[in-house]
């Protein structure tokens, strides 16, 4: 197999490494680097899933999803994002990570060019690759005062090789959240073309700013060409667990009932019946969990800025993307002199983009003690 240059190791599993090194080297670390949420799965999913184990779900099952789990997603999408869809547009896979690279090897042919909206998560532009090594891939800079959609650069960058453009809202690693007013000129653009929107919607309910979430696949101009790619892992803490899903426009529902079977031959049986009903529990933990999100994004960004470095303010995700250049240091050397002079792991904006190395992401998914202690130790560093 062909593997392109551009598919390197992931910088935030690098940078987590030498933090857990240092951490059985007997140091205390603050990781401000990878975005897990500190919580575990509610207990009632939990028992869910242990009955279904028991019950006898251990067999193998439909490629596509457990019939009734795809219908209560079909429900939820109905419901929450205006998406209208039925049970036979979901498929089930092993993370919505999983769902993105398949929905790229379903569409892809060798010359197609994908746009991807940067800074992006570290595994966009490795899957493209992956997915299809002769992909041209264009890649737009988000407006770095407010990382707001770029409508212009984006316009000039659509061509007749355009196959996908992939989004990500609420964005990893900016913590940007796209407004309606953006998606409107978006889905204008491309309308009237046969260009597919892959838009990752996995921190849909991590959104603590004043921007409601829009999903594109609700446009019912283009309804029919849009991957909506989702899951459970940041919102109800089971990262671990490894279950996603997407939506699949009718004319690629071939391809990817193909690849899954190929691929997956299933996902896991008992997981699936256990999280059959997973959008009617209680969600009351997550208004305290976004309550802390909001208050560590807001103590950030006022604690950096004042310190000197240059911080959007978050308004979803887990996630926020500071500007370093008043340091007058690259992203990687900035996150490793960080680590080894005041041990707080953050992750390099080189790993997002080409053009974003003078910041980096820190996370604040985590215990609000560790990440005060993080933010204090990158304001001795800087100051």
């Amino acid at each position: 197999m062909f593997i392109s240059k551009e598919v390197q190791p992931s910088a935030t599993l690098k940078f987590s490494q030498k933090a857990r090194e240092k951490v059985a080297g007997g140091e205390t670390i603050y990781s401000l680097g990878l975005g897990e949420p500190d919580f575990n799965p509610p207990s009632l999913l939990i028992d869910k899933v242990y009955e279904a184990a028991k019950a006898g779900f251990n067999k193998y099952g439909n490629s596509m999803g457990l019939d009734s789990l795809r219908l209560h997603i079909a429900n939820k999408l109905q419901k929450e994002n205006d998406i209208l869809c039925e049970k036979d547009d979901i498929c089930i896979t092993f993370g919505a990570k999983q769902a993105l690279i398949i929905a790229l090897m379903a569409v892809l042919q060798p010359g197609d060019e994908v746009i991807n909206i940067s800074p992006c998560y570290v595994s966009y532009i490795p899957q493209v690759k992956i997915a299809e090594p002769k992909a041209v891939i264009k890649n737009i800079d988000l407006s770095p005062g407010d990382f707001s959609l770029d409508f212009e650069a984006l316009k000039s960058a659509v061509s007749a090789k355009t196959k996908c453009i992939i989004l990500n809202s609420p964005n990893n690693p900016t913590g940007k959240v796209f407004s309606r007013a953006e998606y409107d000129l978006l889905i204008g653009l491309v309308k009237d073309s046969k260009i597919y929107l892959i838009s990752d919607e996995i921190y849909e309910y991590l959104n603590f700013g004043n921007v409601p979430m829009v999903s594109p696949g609700a446009y019912k101009e283009v309804a029919e060409s849009v991957f909506t790619i989702n899951g459970f892992s940041k919102a109800f803490g089971m990262t671990g667990w490894r279950i996603g899903y997407m939506t699949v426009p009718k004319d690629q529902r071939r391809n990817i009932g193909t690849l899954v079977q190929h691929m997956n031959t299933n996902v896991t049986s008992f997981v699936q019946k256990g999280l059959e009903g997973v959008y009617d529990i209680d969600r009351s933990f997550l208004v305290d969990y976004n309550d802390h999100l909001r208050r560590m994004a807001e103590h950030i960004t006022d604690e950096l800025n004042a310190a000197g470095l240059q911080v959007v303010k978050p308004q979803g995700g887990l996630f926020c993307f500071v500007n370093i250049s008043a340091k007058g240091l690259k992203s990687d050397d900035f996150a490793t002199l960080l680590l080894e002079k005041q041990n707080v792991a953050v992750t390099p904006g080189i790993a997002f983009g080409a053009n974003w190395d003078d910041y980096v992401r820190i996370s604040f998914a985590g215990k609000e003690e560790e990440i005060r202690l993080g933010i204090e130790g990158i304001r001795n560093f800087v100051l």
